[in-house]
């Protein structure tokens, strides 16, 4: 009789290498972002292997002798549950074409395909629809509406300028802004610094991108082909999802920056024209520049990580330097400083 089991994969040596080989002999490459794994053991034989990263299901594979029965079944309701009791309302999986119709039987909801690569499926409580329904309010019925998607880890002046040139360019301006925890900065700040950063535009709305765009910390890799370019994938991935916000929020331009010495960021707005377009006009404009240096936020939290605080300044907005300076901003900077949150994310 089968059992679930933890591996405690980042503790003990054989357990990780018996974790990778059964993966491998699924074609499936190992990630180890994950917060925790599990296998489905027959006495000492591990039969199938699943992980968790926040709420999303990851690197779950089945020995070939047990697909087609209840081992996966199993197995995914196991780390459902796991993740409802860790306090998340929804689920998320992004697995192949061939198992999409195994996880829709466990109650799943496909939200958007990548060709033959990739599908990304959701189980909620509030899931996409209920998103979509929450942003349909904000709508502009008249005039040409834009996007633009930012992280702003934090939101600086370069950020600033690609906002106001869209405002110059569209009757009206919705700035998305990543939901997912997964930077330095936490998303209620980095959302609140956007809010500060753009209320004298009198044009610009500010909304979150809920969990329908994601970052690299968080999109898999470990199941698709090593030639496939994960870059492209994603940004396929991200933007037929945009396309279904775009055409209920009336948005039919989107504005991105250029990212010179960034050949992933090129190949990533490369993927976005093709899908996006000719629906919706990708527009990539060219970074603002200080001192002959592109900013950027890595470049903010590589000074703030040195202690130039005269570079900061130059670098972001009197609103963003504000909270950095603010006890609050003052005690995520120590943070970043001390190692406790990573400075490396975008």
């Amino acid at each position: 009789m089968s059992e679930i089991r933890r591996m405690h994969i980042k503790r003990y040596r054989d357990e990780y290498e018996q974790w990778v080989s059964f993966l491998n002999d699924a074609n499936i490459r190992h990630e180890d972002n994950v917060d925790y794994t599990y296998g489905v053991f027959e006495g000492d034989t591990l039969i199938a292997t699943g992980s968790i990263y926040q709420n999303i299901l990851k690197c779950i594979a089945v020995c070939k002798k047990y697909t087609g029965g209840g081992t996966l079944n199993q197995l995914i309701s196991f780390l459902m549950n796991e993740v409802l009791d860790n306090g998340y309302t929804n689920v998320y999986v992004y697995t192949k074409p061939s198992a999409v119709e195994s996880f829709k039987y466990l109650g799943f909801k496909q939200i958007a395909a990548v060709g033959e690569d990739l599908v990304f499926l959701e189980k909620a409580m509030n899931g996409f629809d209920r998103y979509l329904e929450r942003i349909e309010p904000y709508r502009k019925e008249t005039g040409v509406s834009a996007a633009i998607v930012m992280n702003a880890n934090p939101f600086t002046k370069g950020h600033q300028y690609l906002v106001e040139y869209a405002t110059l360019h569209a009757d009206h301006v919705f700035v998305f802004v990543l939901s997912e925890d997964a930077s330095a900065f936490p998303a209620h700040v980095r959302r609140n610094l956007v809010e500060k950063g753009t209320a004298h535009f009198a044009n610009v709305t500010v909304l979150d991108t809920g969990n329908y765009m994601v970052s690299n910390q968080t999109f898999p890799s470990y199941f698709l082909k090593e030639d496939v370019s994960v870059t492209a994938v994603q940004a396929a991935l991200d933007a037929t999802i945009f396309k279904n916000i775009a055409n209920v929020m009336n948005i039919t331009k989107r504005f991105v920056g250029e990212e010179p010495y960034s050949e992933a960021t090129a190949i990533y707005n490369q993927a976005l024209k093709s899908v996006l377009e000719p629906e919706i006009r990708l527009s990539i404009i060219p970074r603002k520049e200080i001192t002959g240096n592109v900013i950027s936020a890595s470049l903010v939290r590589k000074a703030l990580f040195e202690n130039d605080l005269e570079l900061v300044q130059k670098l972001v907005p009197t609103t963003t330097y504000d909270y950095l300076m603010s006890e609050e901003g003052q005690t995520l900077i120590s943070e970043i400083r001390n190692g406790g949150t990573s400075i490396g994310k975008i």
